[in-house]
C-alpha cells in the first residue's frame, strides 16, 4: 500500500512541477486531433461527392443521355454533399472548377426534379374505356360474327411531352466530370493518408 502511495506522490509531484509542460503537451495534443477531424472531415465528403458524381453519370449514360428513358423509380443523386460541404474545398480548387461541380451539381438535381415531375404524371395517367368492333370466326358454318371488346386507353397528357423533351435535353446538355481535373483534384484530397494533415 505503502509502494502505491509513494509511486501516486511521484506522479503528482512531477505533474506540480512541470505544469507548462503537460499543459503544452495537452495543447499540442487537441490542436492535433481538431485538424485531424478537420482532414478527416474533407477527405470523408470528397470521397461521397466522387461517389455522388460517378454514379449520377453512370445512369444518364445508361439512360443514354435521356433518350432511353430513366427509371422513375431512381435518382441520380440520393444525397447532395457538395451543398453542404463546397466550403470544405474552397482553397483547393479553382473557381472554374468550383463552378464545373455547381453547375453538374444542380443539373442533375434539375433533372431528378423532372423524374419526379414524370412519375407524378404516370401515377395521375387518365384512361378511358373505348368500345372495339371486332370480327371473329366462330368456328360454325355461317362463319364470321361481330363483337365488341373493350379496352383502356391512357389520355395523352400534354405536359408529358413537354417534360421527356426538357429531360432529354438537359440530359444531353449535361457535362461529364468524373474523367476532370476538377475531380482528379478531389480524388487526391479522398485519398490522402491520416498522417497527412495538409
Amino acid at each position: 500500500m505503502e509502494v502505491v502511495l509513494h509511486k501516486n506522490m511521484i506522479v503528482l509531484n512531477f505533474l506540480n512541477y512541470n505544469i507548462g509542460v503537460v499543459t503544452f503537451i495537452v495543447g499540442s495534443l487537441a490542436i492535433y486531433l481538431y485538424i485531424k477531424q478537420r482532414v478527416d472531415r474533407r477527405r470523408d465528403a470528397a470521397s461521397l461527392i466522387l461517389q455522388e458524381i460517378r454514379y449520377a453519370e453512370q445512369q444518364i449514360r445508361n439512360s443514354e443521355h435521356g433518350v432511353r428513358g430513366y427509371s422513375l423509380s431512381s435518382k441520380l443523386l440520393p444525397t447532395n454533399s457538395w451543398n453542404d460541404n463546397i466550403h470544405l474545398f474552397i482553397k483547393s480548387l479553382k473557381e472554374t472548377e468550383i463552378d464545373m461541380i455547381s453547375l453538374f451539381y444542380s443539373q442533375a438535381t434539375y433533372i431528378d426534379f423532372l423524374i419526379t415531375e414524370r412519375s407524378n404524371q404516370k401515377l395521375n395517367q387518365e384512361f378511358k374505356v373505348v368500345t372495339i368492333p371486332q370480327i371473329v370466326n366462330n368456328g360454325t358454318p355461317q362463319g364470321l360474327i361481330q363483337q365488341q371488346t373493350t379496352q383502356l386507353i391512357p389520355v395523352p397528357n400534354p405536359n408529358e411531352n413537354t417534360t421527356i423533351g426538357i429531360l432529354t435535353d438537359i440530359s444531353q446538355k449535361i457535362e461529364y466530370l468524373y474523367n476532370t481535373p476538377a475531380v482528379e483534384k478531389l480524388r487526391k484530397i479522398s485519398e490522402r493518408k491520416w498522417y497527412h494533415l495538409v
